[in-house]
């Protein structure tokens, strides 16, 4: 019938997995989110832009969006990464991606783009501010870069859009993306949000193995979720790494799912 989404927690513990059990390192998963991240911003772009601009937070999601920004600088587009935190409060794995990206001469700044109608109206933007470990908390700085994507008309997100609940889908902002890519495995948040809150849905193969989904999920394979349809999301990743994704949003979480196009 479909496929469920998957908790912060169920999302956190994959990780886990991935890095203490499979020893597949951040690194790799990062640099596949970041390649699918830019891959799809320009299947996206529906014209010619003079930026492709990237909203960096200081985690993971952050490093996912250094890594589109070096592959968008590496095909010859013009590229910047803006750090409202300051490059300083970037994680480990994130801080030698930026180190990358440095030595290739992409601009970057330790702030907010400035809000020239002419410079939106240019550039495509992308969220890679908060991934879907997000909990909300009062932080002025946040409070700024929401406000400043809500009024970016051309904005793709990196895995959840910033500021949206991965397990409860509460949208705490007003950021409204033209599309979500989200990282192997559709979030429940995602799931059953509102549609306006992540635009077009896409999810991207970042080489989770199909048995840590079965194994994960497993209380969920039943007469509503079958294992044939991960079972085809892989069959589909094989052909191509990102996927469109349909979502059948029901009034209950029960009777909620997603398939691809």
């Amino acid at each position: 019938m479909g496929l469920p989404g998957i908790t912060r927690e169920e999302m956190a513990e994959v990780d886990r997995i991935m890095v203490e059990d499979f020893k597949i390192p951040v690194e790799l998963m990062m640099e596949l989110a970041g390649f699918n991240l830019a891959k799809l911003a320009l299947n996206l772009s529906k014209k010619p832009y003079s930026n492709y601009i990237i909203i960096a937070g200081s985690g993971n999601n952050a490093g996912g969006g250094i890594v589109a920004a070096r592959r968008l600088a590496s095909w010859g587009l013009n590229t910047q990464i803006f750090f409202p935190r300051g490059v300083n409060q970037l994680k480990t794995v994130p801080k030698d991606q930026y180190k990358r990206v440095k030595q290739l001469g992409i601009e970057i700044l330790d702030r907010l783009p400035d809000k020239s109608l002419e410079f939106k109206r240019d550039s495509f933007f992308i969220d890679a501010y908060l991934g879907y470990g997000f909990t909300p908390r009062q932080d002025d700085i946040s409070e700024k870069v929401f406000k400043f994507l809500s009024n970016i008309e051309i904005l793709l997100s990196l895995d959840i859009p910033s500021g949206l609940d991965a397990t409860t889908g509460r949208n705490y902002t007003d950021i409204n993306p033209v599309a979500t890519l989200t990282l192997g495995f559709v979030k429940q948040g995602l799931l059953i949000t509102e549609r306006k809150n992540i635009g077009e849905l896409y999810i991207a193969d970042i080489g989770i193995p199909i048995n840590i989904y079965y194994n994960i999920l497993r209380n969920h394979w039943n007469l509503t979720y079958k294992k044939a349809s991960l079972k085809e999301l892989y069959l589909a990743f094989k052909n191509n790494p990102i996927q469109k994704v349909n979502k059948n949003q029901s009034k209950t979480l029960e009777n909620s799912y997603w398939t691809i196009t």
